[in-house]
């Protein structure tokens, strides 16, 4: 059986960087990792490892052998989220088996005591 632990912010703010911790109990070093968060209108940023066509900026591979990854999510890109979201991640192994390892709500708040940028 796959665990995941997650570790996120206490407080998310739509626009700002977000970098979401991850460990699974897995030897990553032969898997592709896709994350997407999306909400129930439209809004979706898919975000993947290197070997799944994206880059360390995406989906950063920390430690393959101890199941150790993070997700950055940049500034600026969940600005038109609403303030429920979700995030969905997969995982692909060499035989192209897919895997939902993790489903879960991202709760956004506004920060309205700072409004710059």
């Amino acid at each position: 059986m796959i665990e995941i632990d997650i570790s996120l912010p206490n407080k998310l703010f739509r626009k700002n960087s977000i970098d979401i911790g991850c460990h699974l109990n897995l030897d990553l070093s032969d898997y592709k990792i896709r994350a997407e968060l999306f909400d129930r209108f439209y809004s979706s940023i898919t975000l993947l490892t290197e070997n799944a066509g994206g880059s360390d900026d995406q989906i950063e591979v920390i430690d393959a052998d101890k199941g150790t990854f993070v997700i950055h999510i940049a500034k600026g890109t969940t600005e038109l989220f609403h303030l429920i979201s979700y995030l969905e991640i997969d995982i692909e192994d060499e035989d192209g088996k897919v895997q939902t390892v993790y489903f879960g709500v991202v709760q956004f708040e506004d920060n309205i005591y700072l409004r710059v940028g």
